[in-house]
């Protein structure tokens, strides 16, 4: 057996996904040789990611640079590409999987000049509109640029749903003939919990993820809980979020609405559990918000919560459920007003329809391709 490559630009800790990944190649083939190209993470709240099992190893070069200056971004970005390139070509890998296009440069540069023969694969954590790729980094418009040579080359090529690769695959037009396949974001089997029939007051309602007044229902949704006087506790778990986002909340009636740091994923399951519904908040401001089925509503559902999303996210209208526990529901946050704690909390004759989108069925695909 070969070895295996992978370059994930962004800290391993801030995505789910890449964390289950290595977790069940550690857990499925334990003797694989596998390397990790990535980057430090700066948020305090985090504990470092790491492996027991396996043959794994996880090469940090370097931090995040969001939010850094101009000239300190652009050595951060030198240094990660050149010794990605130069591990690259020291350990010789004969397969090598990169995740978004500002982890592609080393791959293109190892594929196209140093060994031909490397399998490629791909995935898109999240999709960028061609709009996006012209309005944003000049780096990320010039890697993308290089990836219409790697594309039609790399034995997969993935989005996280099929609305996300129509568009991407409408963006490549005239590139045609790639070997394309979904990936859905679901959180591992053992995360599982036992949906609860009953719904007692006040009902409690959970968020996990980033904050932001411009591009969640977060004051709708908010001025919803508060309107409910006590009858709905809502506890937001954030390490990101925009100073106006949390100055708002923290001027809020604590006893219904608190906010508290950000949590590990490994953590999530045994905070989870203690709550009744797990809410979704994107405003769609952007296509790759319009089109998409989150991490979070797989996480809540399979902890046995209810979930609850804005109707304007038509990539988790498929998942819908009427009629049974724990339900996905979708809803107007503009309009919230209309919504009523009876039309969420009755329950009675429901079947229970526990969740079955779990990651160890959803990365087999990506493992037989890369293990064979």
């Amino acid at each position: 057996m070969g070895s295996l490559g992978i370059i994930h630009f962004a800290p391993l800790e801030l995505y789910p996904p890449i964390q289950n990944l290595l977790n069940e190649i550690a857990k499925r083939n334990p003797k694989a040789k596998v390397f990790v190209l990535t980057t430090r993470t700066k948020v305090n709240e985090l504990s470092r990611f790491e492996l027991t099992d396996g043959k794994i190893t996880i090469v940090r070069l370097g931090s995040t640079l969001q939010g850094r200056p101009a000239l300190v971004r652009l050595i951060g970005y030198v240094y990660f590409y050149l010794l990605s390139f130069i591990y690259l070509v020291a350990r010789f890998p004969d397969r090598v999987l990169y995740f978004e296009t500002l982890s592609s440069f080393p791959a293109y540069l190892y594929k196209r000049f140093i060994r031909r023969r490397a399998k490629v694969f791909i995935h898109y954590h999240e999709y960028t509109s061609p709009e996006e790729y012209q309005l944003g980094m000049a780096l990320s418009r010039y890697f993308h640029g290089l990836e219409m040579w790697l594309i039609p080359k790399a034995e997969w090529v993935s989005h996280t749903n099929e609305f996300r690769m129509g568009l991407f695959r409408n963006s490549l037009i005239p590139l045609r003939g790639f070997n394309e396949f979904i990936l859905p974001n679901y959180p591992p089997r053992s995360w599982f919990q036992e949906g609860k029939r009953n719904r007692q007051l006040p009902l409690k309602i959970v968020y996990v993820g980033s904050l932001s007044l411009s591009t969640l229902y977060l004051r709708e949704f908010a001025e919803w809980v508060l309107e409910q006087n006590g009858d709905v506790i809502w506890h937001i778990y954030s390490y990101n979020f925009t100073e106006d986002a949390r100055n708002y909340l923290l001027k809020l009636k604590p006893e219904w609405i608190s906010m508290n740091d950000g949590l590990d994923y490994r953590k999530l399951p045994a905070v989870l559990k203690d709550y009744d519904v797990g809410v979704v908040l994107y405003k769609g401001h952007i296509a790759n918000y319009i089109f998409n089925a989150p991490n979070k509503l797989f996480e809540y559902l399979a902890c046995g919560l209810d979930v609850w999303f804005p109707t304007i996210m038509t990539g988790s209208l498929p998942y819908r459920t009427t009629n049974v526990y724990p339900g996905i529901y979708s809803f107007d946050f503009s309009t919230l007003k209309d919504l009523t704690l009876a039309d969420v909390t009755n329950r009675d004759h429901y079947p229970a329809n526990n969740s079955h989108y779990y990651c160890e069925d959803a990365l087999k695909p990506l493992m037989d391709a890369i293990f064979g």
